[in-house]
């Protein structure tokens, strides 16, 4: 959330001089993020018997929400990119994102920390 916010924003090229390319980030955030649902998938007892069709349901479903979810965001994001005022609230919403990007980030290391 940090990182698109930032992007958003033009912070990279400001502070930076340099625009990262998307499709790199895009996969690494998509491997950290892989990674972490496999770690947490470890939580739950799977019998070895069912482990691939588990496996699989679990994938395809989340597969499905993120589908889901991003018809939806592009619903509401195309109504609101003709709004006049968008430019103005979109810049607030990305202060916000990186807000509670930052937020999240410090929740989960502090839970780590004190686990």
């Amino acid at each position: 959330m940090v990182y698109k916010a930032l992007d958003n924003l033009g912070a990279f090229q400001r502070w930076f001089g340099v625009q990262p390319d998307t499709r790199i980030a895009t996969l690494i955030f998509g491997l950290l993020h892989g990674f972490g649902l496999a770690s947490k998938i470890l939580d739950y007892d799977i019998a070895p018997e069912g482990l691939w069709v588990n496996l699989l349901s679990f994938n395809v479903g989340v597969e499905i929400g993120r589908l889901l979810a991003l018809a939806a965001i592009l619903a509401v994001m195309t109504r609101w990119r003709r709004r006049p005022a968008f430019v103005r609230q979109a810049y607030a919403v990305n202060v916000l994102m990186m807000t509670a990007g930052f937020a999240l980030m410090g929740y989960q290391i502090a839970g780590y920390v004190l686990a």
